[in-house]
């Protein structure tokens, strides 16, 4: 019962004291001829808690900002703030909370859990990706294997290869047999050294060239055999950029050649021209000279040149 007469009692007091410090404030600023509007413009205040502060309710704002605001209105209309701070209690100081986590002392498990599946993982990764590489990388830099000869004597050739076939080991002479026993491709490994003639004495023998004509739908030319090539002269009559490729895909020429420049190409047709400026650029096929569509223009042209000197956009 003590305790509760004690509450009420500060209660009472408190309620009196805010009074008299509405009654201080509210005095003054009708001294002054103020509205409750300036008051509360000039303080940033709301309507609302300049009223409060004039009737003695005090106890609704906030303790943190109580005195402060009871301090610029008296300042506001002209009252010395310290004789109604000393009415007012202290406000006590707000506790102290902790925002930031502590760190954590002693051993930390988790820590030590992540390094040991760390080296777990690497161990048992890192090591086959190393031997997969390492393995991968000598299969390719190591030589090919070689086929054995029961090998190729065994695969299936077509009858274009084993016509071929007769022809090589005709020219090789490996034995004096009738070409109707050699029915299978020759591998180079199994003809024996001891046995081949020289070159000029083959080039000599008749009978293998005479045998050959003998047979027309065996026998292949030697031109056949060959790729064929073209010969492309250029001469540059002003200053030009041009490109040439051959069929197989090589780059004979990719460079800005200058006036007065005269170039020879060989390569297998159809060769592939690009002329910066075409008007600058003569074309000769074989030692023929090519006339093309736009030769006349200082355009960029994209051609090919076929065997005998035929042009193809």
């Amino acid at each position: 019962m003590t305790e509760i007469k004690n509450s009420d009692q500060t209660t009472r007091d408190n309620s009196d004291v805010y009074g008299q410090i509405g009654e201080a404030l509210k005095s003054a600023r009708l001294s002054r001829k103020l509205d409750l509007a300036d008051v509360s413009q000039a303080l940033r205040l709301s309507g609302m808690t300049i009223e409060d502060m004039e009737n003695g309710r005090l106890d609704r704002l906030a303790g943190l900002y109580r005195r402060g605001y009871v301090a610029n209105y008296a300042r506001l209309v002209g009252l010395d703030p310290a004789p109604l701070l000393a009415m007012l209690d202290p406000e006590p100081a707000p506790e102290l909370r902790q925002v930031l986590p502590r760190a954590r002392t002693g051993w930390k498990v988790d820590k030590y859990i992540k390094f040991a599946t760390y080296a777990v993982v690497t161990i048992a990764i890192v090591p086959p990706l190393i031997v997969f590489f390492v393995q991968g990388g000598l299969r390719l830099t190591g030589p090919e294997p070689t086929p054995s000869v029961a090998q190729v004597e065994s695969a299936p050739a077509s009858g274009e290869e084993q016509r071929m076939a007769r022809r090589i080991a005709r020219a090789l002479a490996v034995e004096d047999r009738p070409d109707t026993e050699i029915v299978g491709p020759v591998a180079a490994s199994a003809l024996p050294i001891r046995t081949l003639r020289p070159v000029r004495e083959l080039q000599a023998d008749d009978s293998v060239l005479d045998s050959d004509a003998s047979q027309p739908d065996s026998a292949l030319a030697i031109d056949e055999l060959l790729p064929l090539r073209l010969e492309l002269g250029i001469e540059l009559l002003e200053d030009s950029w041009v490109e040439i490729y051959s069929a197989d895909g090589r780059r004979l020429e990719y460079d800005l050649l200058r006036s007065g420049l005269q170039r020879s190409y060989q390569g297998e047709p159809p060769l592939r021209l690009l002329l910066g400026r075409a008007s600058a650029v003569r074309l000769f096929a074989d030692g023929q000279a090519v006339e093309y569509p736009g030769d006349d223009r200082a355009d960029v042209v994209s051609l090919e040149l076929l065997p005998g000197g035929e042009v193809r956009r």
